[in-house]
């Protein structure tokens, strides 16, 4: 099922495993590897992204830039419902109050939930609104909570500019593995794990260099709907395509499964710095994910 994807997709990330080593020399990938693969839409009528862009969204100026991105996908923040608090069928089966009660402390804040966030977590969590909110709650791995297990880069395309979401879809995967391309100087590793690729290569900074590894996932969540207010508001192709930063830890490094050298926050600063207008991103960080809006 497809519902299961989402944990399988970052438990391959972790346990890839290659013929890569940490020599920073490694040869670079022929050019026909760096071509963006294919991406499609998550099957599906509904979904908390397409519940949470049918108008667009306004944002308190206060408001984290995670958050908004958050927001935008229908979930709730972190401060509001704690990580493991949603898991990663509600992305997917949340119903429309749900989603609307999720991000409403974003949109219009202290309206409708208490301080310390017990009604929103209640209405969420499924505490007595049937068997909607039991599925969410009990479908899934009970430790994945796709805040902070997974990140997501997201395009927020005019709907003119796209023929409809199958193309936004792939213009999208375009605009992000053209900007992982870029980053790395060359790309040494490019490698197909049947929903997404892992992507390593050179990061050079002055005269420093160091390994980058990045898992870009090729099944997005996609809907019609609008840009957040303080994006425009106009009509939008909204996409949002899995990616997840690889830090070598553990056996993974000493095997050489696992040979990236950055973690979330440079990663962010590095994607900043050639981030189009119409995208913005989010990195798993733990309780502190690192997102550029």
């Amino acid at each position: 099922m497809k519902i299961v994807r989402l944990v399988a997709l970052a438990a391959a990330v972790a346990a890839v495993a290659g013929c890569a080593t940490n020599n920073t020399e490694s040869k670079p990938v022929p050019d026909s590897a760096l071509v963006a693969p294919h991406f499609k839409a998550w099957d599906g009528k509904t979904s908390s992204l397409m519940f949470a862009n049918e108008e667009p969204l306004r944002f308190s100026s206060s408001v984290p830039a995670a958050d908004k991105l958050f927001a935008v996908f229908g979930m709730p923040s972190l401060s509001t419902v704690k990580e493991k608090g949603i898991r990663n069928p509600y992305l997917r089966q949340a119903t429309k109050e749900q989603v609307l009660d999720a991000i409403r402390p974003a949109t219009t804040p202290k309206a409708g939930y208490n301080n310390d966030g017990s009604l929103i977590a209640y209405n969420l969590i499924g505490g007595g609104i049937g068997a909607a909110g039991t599925a969410i709650t009990v479908l899934g791995d009970a430790t994945f909570d796709p805040r902070t297990k997974l990140g997501f880069a997201y395009c927020f395309g005019k709907k003119t500019e796209t023929a409809d979401l199958n193309d936004a879809v792939q213009k999208c995967g375009e605009k992000v593995t053209g900007l992982v391309n870029s980053l790395f100087q060359p790309t040494t590793r490019v490698l197909n794990i049947g929903f997404g690729q892992v992507r390593a290569g050179i990061v050079r900074s002055g005269t420093v260099s160091k390994v980058g590894e990045i898992f870009i996932g090729t099944e997005a969540y996609a809907t019609d709907g609008y840009a957040p207010q303080d994006r425009g508001g106009y009509p939008a192709r909204i996409v949002a395509i899995p990616i997840q930063q690889k830090l070598a830890s553990g056996v993974g490094k000493m095997t050489g499964a696992e040979i990236g050298e950055i973690g979330p926050v440079e990663w962010a600063e590095l994607l900043k710095q050639q981030l189009p207008k119409d995208m913005a991103f989010y990195l798993p960080n733990g309780d502190q994910p690192v997102a550029v809006y």
